[in-house]
């Protein structure tokens, strides 16, 4: 191979993980990720739950009808309600209990996803794992997902987002 043959090559390989890399936006950036003011504490809840306020006390009406898979224990939904500022996923732990964990990869701004089978949240774009208490089981990420308090009252889970 000549040298024009092999810079050409090269140069194509060049352009070629470029056109790859459009997928991931401007480029690489760090989760920018708050912590929520006294979030309630755990995002599982099941026994002695507080009866859940309104909205001007942070808490948001997920109602189960929008989400069957929740009727049953295992079951997850992600929930995304933009005007209550909310996306996470939702998961029907046990038998009346709920965690909801939020929906953004702590490591580099991904959406992570309930994986049933090994009962964790998983990142797709490097492969952090997190409990479904939000704490990091393996990296990348070395900081845990925010969690909600999470109560079913009748047809509908009420989410605390703390204003």
């Amino acid at each position: 191979m000549d040298r024009r043959a092999a810079l050409r090559t090269l140069l194509e390989g060049t352009c070629a993980l470029a056109v790859l890399g459009t997928g991931c936006g401007d480029g690489w950036r760090e989760a920018i990720v708050l912590d929520p003011p006294d979030a309630g504490g755990p995002g599982a809840s099941c026994d002695d739950a507080p009866v859940p306020g309104g909205p001007e006390d942070g808490w948001v009406e997920v109602p189960l009808a929008d989400h069957p898979a929740l009727q049953v224990p295992g079951g997850a939904a992600a929930v995304r309600i933009p005007q209550a500022l909310l996306d996470v996923v939702i998961v029907h732990t046990s038998q009346g209990c709920y965690a909801a964990l939020w929906r953004i990869c702590t490591h580099g701004d991904c959406a992570v996803d309930w994986v049933p089978e090994d009962r964790v949240m998983e990142c797709p774009c490097h492969g952090s794992r997190f409990s479904q208490d939000g704490q990091v089981l393996n990296g990348p990420a070395t900081r845990p997902l925010a969690t909600f308090q999470v109560v079913r009252r009748g047809a509908s889970l009420f989410l605390r987002r703390p204003r």
